[in-house]
């Protein structure tokens, strides 16, 4: 649901665009963001750190795991994304809102 006082913004890249590709890569890592809520997160934490703020603790959501690196790379991922790491992404981004 879209928020009166919020600004909402469009923007594009060709596909193949290294910058596309990394965002992407961002999102999986923090644990399947959207690249909307990526580049809002990407935005917010370069503002904090310009302002010399802290900026958010939270780690990529492959280091949250309990499970040792190798099982991690054995181990077959489902299609879908987990909704565990859904919850994680969304635990991580409010921190940003505070």
């Amino acid at each position: 649901m879209r928020n009166d006082d919020d600004v909402y913004w469009n923007t594009s890249l060709p596909r193949q665009h290294e910058a596309l590709q990394s965002l992407d890569a961002f999102c999986k890592e923090w644990g399947g963001l959207s690249r909307a809520e990526a580049t809002r997160r990407i935005l917010i934490e370069w503002d904090r750190l310009r302002r010399g703020k802290d900026v958010s603790a939270w780690a990529p959501a492959a280091s949250i795991t309990s499970a040792p690196a190798q099982a991690l790379q054995q181990t077959p991922r489902p299609t879908q994304k987990s909704l565990i790491t859904n919850h994680v992404a969304r635990v991580a981004s409010h921190v940003l809102d505070e």
